[in-house]
């Protein structure tokens, strides 16, 4: 499955998958599409999104990218992502998104991925690997 034309169909056209084109209902989407086809569609999601966010080892990428779109915030992210910041958080899920499929198509893109989540993870100090 391709799953970057998926991304780009859904964003272009929620209703047609029986979306608001809300934060919330795209996240219950993708997660569904990811279950339906054994985790193919978010392996690796949220280990691209730890070293980013520089925390958060114990989040959902869904809370993660909450955390990119509103920076400073340690609370009322999923409000405010329902809100005035609906757009921003949906904007930077299909930016997150569209840049980590193509970075995991790449010849080891996977690898790389889990490769530089670990070494962020090492590195930390609470790390005792």
């Amino acid at each position: 499955m391709d799953y970057r034309k998926l991304c780009t169909e859904l964003r272009r056209r929620p209703q047609l998958y029986g979306l608001d084109g809300s934060y919330h209902d795209y996240c219950v989407f993708l997660l569904g599409v990811d279950a339906g086809n054994e985790g193919g569609l978010l392996t690796g999601f949220t280990e691209s999104l730890v070293p980013r966010v520089g925390t958060g080892a114990n989040l959902t990428w869904t809370s993660l990218v909450l955390y990119l779109a509103f920076p400073g915030r340690t609370a009322g992210w999923r409000g405010e992502a329902a809100g005035e910041g609906r757009q921003a958080a949906v904007d930077l899920l299909f930016a997150l998104l569209d840049e980590f499929l193509e970075k995991r198509s790449a010849p080891g893109g996977t690898a790389a991925i889990f490769d530089e989540y670990l070494t962020w993870r090492r590195a930390q100090p609470w790390y005792h690997g």
